[in-house]
């Protein structure tokens, strides 16, 4: 059984991945590390704060999956290399504007990087492509509250139940600080 964990940086994946792990008793793959530790990548390019960025190598990565037996979390901004045949759930993690602007700053990242994640949450693109390749396999989960109830949601989302999406346009003051920060 594999479970994907994914969201935008700051959305809280690999505490959730830990979580989540120890509780169905599942090892964890973070594909970041495994991409560096693996050199699962094909080009090394810079990002908006001038920090490395691995251009992936979705094959090897799909090779590596293809032998991993058992019960497994695997967390990643990039999931999609994961056959949609062998995952019974993916995770979508959201987090409040705000809260994703709080993290991000707390992870050293630069202020380009934390305003164009923050817009990829606000318009769901990450969301839209893992709903484009695994279809009604994707719920999602929110971030920005208590790690007990983080961990109870995504628990009723691997036993099937269907959780809504968020829709942050909605939430004036959200966008507001969102605005305020990056425009």
């Amino acid at each position: 059984m594999f479970i994907l964990i994914s969201g935008v940086p700051g959305s809280g994946k690999s505490t959730l991945s830990r979580e989540l792990a120890k509780v169905l008793n599942c090892k964890t793959l973070d594909v970041t590390k495994l991409v560096k530790e693996k050199k699962f990548y094909v080009d090394v390019d810079e990002d908006e704060c001038g920090k490395p960025l691995y251009v992936v190598d979705m094959d090897k990565l799909e090779e590596y999956v293809k032998n991993l037996k058992g019960c497994w979390i695997i967390e990643g901004v990039v999931v999609d290399f994961v056959p949609p045949e062998r995952v019974k759930k993916v995770i979508y993690l959201q987090a409040k504007p705000s809260v994703l602007i709080r993290r991000m700053e707390g992870k050293g990242y630069c202020k380009e990087k934390i305003c164009s994640n923050v817009e990829a949450e606000i318009v769901g693109s990450y969301l839209q492509m893992l709903r484009g390749y695994y279809g009604d396999k994707v719920v999602c989960v929110r971030s920005d509250v208590s790690l007990e109830e983080e961990v109870k949601q995504a628990l009723k989302a691997v036993e099937c139940e269907r959780l809504p999406c968020y829709e942050w346009t909605s939430e004036l003051e959200e966008m507001k600080n969102y605005a305020s920060y990056c425009l």
